[in-house]
């Protein structure tokens, strides 16, 4: 995209042979002179004529508040594309797609999860990570990532790009800067074996590290902010081979709200979309009476990284809905809206999208109370990941139930709320097993299949029944969960 603030650099309208002339942040040591001290020589000599910052490095430290790079991406730098050279099998074995993030499997989704974690607002739905407790999007500031799609190489170290750097490091990977004119994420190949797949359980091969965690902690340097000692931070220490980064904390927060600004009400807001053919209608709010930008992701691999645009869009019904035709250089991934100006506010969040479907899928909800038990838990199931029907299952996970015993999933295509052994059924119609399992120590994590014949955003409805030797009608029940599966 166009030129940046930040330091003295040649223009940016070709960034394959574009060089930054080192001011500002500079090159050679990183602020605080604490990312290059453990490197190997033959990496200092790589990268002599390169900015590195931004190496994760399981070291302990003392706790403190985050620290600041030096710098910031305006709007013209949101876009970000990732160059897919990963050789680990790991890498690239998750083939489930993700309603949140249309289009993508493997590291690219993985890549993508991990930016999209600074952003303003949730992203979709937001709750389709396993291991992610708040969901996928958590900044509450304004600032805005754009994922613009797939390079076709590696590129400059100012393009915004994340890819592999084949070679053995004593670091997992690190973001060449200064960032306000661009920035590149690399991810060394070796010794890790870098996984995709969103569950750990689904984790193979030797010296495991997560993708998405690690890009959510390098896109953190990307957007301005150094490493922190505070326990649990995504810039912080590395924790559980990466996947503690996931998810950012208070820390992290508050230094890109430092940065950004905190969550303006005035943003541009994307809710949903419409289609009609090739013609798209997006509801929301807070949208530019008649001069609103729409960026889209690309179609086809490659270019500088500037997203698609459909320039002066006017909006209708008091700024909450814009009207606007599909170009055929897009494809299914993000839109965003800017609004005229520079401000980061003037940047909506962006909002997974796909030209070919409106969106269907709903995150599995509870609903009703469960029956405390004779040890005086009260029994808690939800879903964790997505109930993808190319997966063929989805995951409930089960806390509070009695010590030990036998349980039941049940199901039905229907709600309900009809006493039952003390309790309540909330489930109604014709009523499934789906499996019997056992429990210990009130936990367990069930694998329930989809049915055969499922279509992306049909519904079922949930509820585990359990025996409990201590109560009076010897059942234990769970509340409800309302289930709408994805593709």
């Amino acid at each position: 995209m166009g030129g940046a603030a930040g330091g003295p650099c040649l223009p940016r309208h070709n960034r394959q042979n574009r060089v930054c002339l080192g001011l500002g942040t500079g090159f050679g040591e990183p602020p605080g002179g604490t990312h290059l001290s453990h490197m190997r020589t033959s990496i200092n000599a790589l990268l002599a004529a390169s900015a590195l910052a931004g190496a994760i490095w399981a070291l302990p430290g003392q706790a403190r508040s985050y620290t600041l790079l030096g710098g910031t991406l305006d709007l013209g730098q949101r876009d970000y594309r990732f160059f897919n050279n990963f050789n680990d099998p790991s890498a690239n074995s998750n083939t489930v797609p993700d309603p949140d993030f249309p289009g993508a499997i493997g590291a690219e989704l993985a890549v993508w999860k991990g930016a999209a974690e600074w952003n303003s607002v949730l992203h979709g739905n937001g709750g389709t990570d396993p291991e992610h407790p708040d969901g996928i999007g958590s900044g509450a500031s304004n600032f805005e990532s754009f994922y613009a799609g797939l390079a076709t190489e590696v590129g400059g170290v100012n393009d915004n790009t994340a890819s592999m750097l084949s070679g053995f490091s004593a670091i997992h990977a690190f973001l060449e800067y200064p960032i306000g004119d661009g920035w590149r994420i690399r991810f060394y190949e070796g010794p890790d074996s870098w996984q995709d797949q969103p569950d750990p359980a689904n984790w193979s091969g030797p010296f495991p590290w997560d993708i998405q965690g690690t890009m959510a902690h390098e896109y953190g340097h990307a957007l301005g902010l150094d490493h922190t000692t505070v326990p649990g931070a995504t810039m912080g220490v590395p924790l559980d081979l990466g996947v503690g980064l996931r998810s950012i904390e208070d820390d992290d927060r508050a230094g890109l709200q430092f940065l950004y600004g905190a969550l303006s009400p005035n943003k541009p807001v994307i809710e949903s979309y419409t289609l009609n053919g090739s013609q798209v209608t997006l509801q929301g709010r807070n949208f530019h009476p008649t001069n609103n930008e729409i960026w889209l992701t690309q179609r086809i691999a490659g270019g500088d990284g500037t997203p698609i645009q459909v320039f002066g869009q006017p909006s209708q019904l008091g700024g909450t809905q814009i009207t606007f035709q599909f170009p055929a250089s897009a494809k299914a991934g993000e839109v965003s809206v800017r609004l005229p100006g520079i401000a980061n506010e003037d940047l909506s969040a962006p909002f997974p999208m796909d030209p070919l479907a409106e969106p269907t899928y709903n995150l599995p909800r509870a609903y009703g109370t469960s029956k405390t038990t004779s040890s005086g838990t009260v029994p808690s199931i939800q879903v964790t990941g997505v109930p993808s029907i190319q997966q063929g299952h989805f995951v409930l996970d089960l806390v509070g139930g009695p010590t030990f015993g036998n349980g039941i999933v049940l199901s039905a295509e229907a709600r309900n709320q009809q006493p039952f052994f003390g309790g309540t059924l909330w489930i109604g119609g014709p009523i499934k097993r789906e499996l019997v399992f056992n429990h210990q120590f009130g936990f367990a994590r069930l694998q329930v299949p989809i049915p055969t014949g499922a279509i992306p955003g049909e519904s079922r409805f949930y509820q585990l029944w359990f025996a409990d030797a201590g109560d009076p009608n010897g059942v234990g029940l769970s509340h409800g969960v309302w289930v709408t599966y994805a593709e």
